[in-house]
């Protein structure tokens, strides 16, 4: 151990930090293996509170020991009038408010941390558990609430940027007060070359202390105790803009390009562009990583594309490239127009021909895509096969919503993505298969004790075409299958046959490759149930 670790050199100033802590009681043991050391452990207390502007040369006067430590908050009068929870004070004249109010339940000897309503209202969030999240902004996690081993609460963390707009709208700034401790109990006296074994350092808003003595109980006689400990207070500054809770125009503009040789145009100027935006289909998948995400289909190549609920209109062109109006772009929130602005591309190949016929001719297509296709062809198959066979072809399984979320054409897209489409409909049908189900139905060869699940709806379909038809119809699901398996399998020669049978062109752009096949697939399930009809 050296002296700087018990003066804390380390301990990061809050300022730069992706999360503030609001409110920390945390102590953690130090794991060692050095067997002179009978323990290490390092306690870190954070108290804050959001300060008026006008107010911010007088908070500076508190800090740990005088208005802003651990302290529990309580309401009720006081000799200048009464006080909330909330307000943080300077004896009696109100300086701020604290973000979070620590309760303390006397008799069951634990505290409650409240986060201030009016931060949670004002941005807009939305509690689970111990967590808070911004539904507007794609459910973004904002606030955290951390526990100890007895459930405790130990810490309250926001996300800075938040934060910021907050203190901006509300013209304040957070004032922090914090405490670091480190103690080392040790069999040898620690050389850390100490004048009168301590030290003592003010350095701008933090002071250092530190101490060698002889351990005392609990801990066992002849032994030294360390300790190290770090005073210090400094503040979170507002933001220079509150777009999320004041409503500021964002001054750092997404741009975004709308023309063949490249020109831009900021989001904002967007809604009078009468023009199209060209995006790769990889801003799907970036767009439904989120919580709250939409991709709904009006036709086989137009649909309803959004991180939240509020989805803009979007058309496929040619190319498989996503082509959307401007004006629908620039209407959307900052935070979403980034999204869409990292997979922008220059125009190519044109708008979308279903797209411009809905929104420029007031003609909407009559195609339907898969996707939109892809339940109904399987509760139906499902639905034939009961009412031929008395029982379901499909056995139930919890993670069918997921996995038909999961089924789009913009999978194939990402690299190796058709495989990954591909093992995504296996799951959803190939792997559900009730096989006994069918055998129960077929004459197997003598002997044959077991059969594949594609080879045996195989047979069913035989048993009412012929092998040639029957083999005909499944081809496309083997060629799936065949893709699936060549997801698991490097360099694997099944592909080009996999693309072959489940009816896909390689020469085709990524996200035409992925309608293709659940074309295919939508299009071999509803054969095998008029089949068993």
């Amino acid at each position: 151990m050296t002296q700087s670790y018990f003066e804390m050199r380390d301990v990061r100033p809050l300022k730069g930090r992706t999360w503030t802590p609001l409110r920390e009681i945390i102590k953690t043991p130090e794991p060692t293996d050095n067997e002179e050391i009978l323990s290490l452990e390092e306690w870190t207390g954070t108290a804050t509170a959001a300060i008026d502007n006008s107010n911010q040369a007088t908070a500076e006067a508190l800090g740990w020991s005088s208005g802003l430590g651990m302290d529990t908050h309580r309401s009720g009068p006081e000799t200048f009038g009464y006080s909330t929870a909330d307000a943080f004070r300077d004896y009696s004249e109100p300086l701020g408010i604290n973000l979070v109010i620590d309760q303390y339940i006397e008799q069951e000897g634990r505290t409650i941390w409240h986060v201030h309503t009016d931060l949670i209202v004002a941005l807009k969030l939305v509690r689970e558990e111990d967590r808070w999240f911004c539904p507007e902004e794609g459910w973004i996690e904002v606030i955290r609430l951390q526990r100890d081993e007895n459930s405790n609460p130990c810490l309250v963390e926001m996300k800075t940027e938040f934060l910021r707009d907050y203190l901006a709208a509300r013209n304040m700034g957070l004032y922090c007060s914090s405490y670091h401790e480190r103690i080392m109990v040790s069999r040898q006296k620690p050389a850390l070359g100490l004048a009168e074994d301590s030290f003592k350092e003010e350095n701008d808003r933090d002071i250092r202390e530190g101490i060698i003595t002889g351990a005392r109980y609990p801990h066992p006689t002849g032994y030294f105790w360390t300790r190290g400990a770090l005073w210090r207070t400094e503040w979170i500054e507002a933001g220079t803009l509150s777009t999320r809770v004041r409503g500021d125009a964002d001054q750092h503009a997404t741009t975004f390009a709308v023309t063949n040789d490249g020109e831009r145009l900021s989001a904002s100027s967007l809604s009078e562009a009468m023009t199209w935006v060209y995006f790769k289909p990889s801003v799907v998948i970036a767009l439904l990583r989120h919580r709250g995400a939409k991709l709904h289909w009006h036709s086989q190549e137009t649909g309803s594309l959004g991180a939240t609920s509020f989805g803009v209109h979007f058309g496929i062109n040619d190319l498989g490239l996503i082509t959307v109006y401007a004006k629908d772009i620039g209407g959307l929130a900052t935070w979403e127009q980034r999204i869409w602005s990292a997979h922008n591309i220059t125009p190519e190949g044109g708008v979308s021909k279903e797209l411009f016929a809905a929104q420029m001719e007031v003609n909407p297509s009559a195609t339907s895509a898969p996707e939109s296709e892809l339940s109904d062809s399987i509760t139906q198959l499902n639905s034939a096969f009961l009412a031929k066979c008395g029982h379901p072809l499909l056995r139930d399984h919890s993670d069918v919503p997921v996995l038909m979320g999961r089924a789009h054409r913009f999978v194939a897209a990402k690299e190796d993505g058709l495989l990954e489409l591909s093992k995504e409909l296996t799951k959803l049908f190939i792997e559900r298969i009730n096989v006994d189900a069918i055998t129960s139905m077929l004459t197997l060869k003598k002997g044959q004790k077991s059969i594949g699940s594609l080879k045996a709806l195989e047979k069913l379909v035989a048993l009412q075409l012929t092998d040639t038809e029957a083999a005909s119809i499944l081809s496309p699901l083997f060629g799936i299958y065949d893709l699936r398996l060549a997801d698991t399998h490097l360099g694997s020669s099944k592909i080009p046959s996999g693309m072959r049978r489940a009816g896909v062109d390689i020469s085709d752009p990524a996200a035409m490759q992925g309608r293709e096949l659940l074309k295919s697939f939508v299009r071999t399930l509803n054969e095998i149930a008029r089949s068993l009809a």
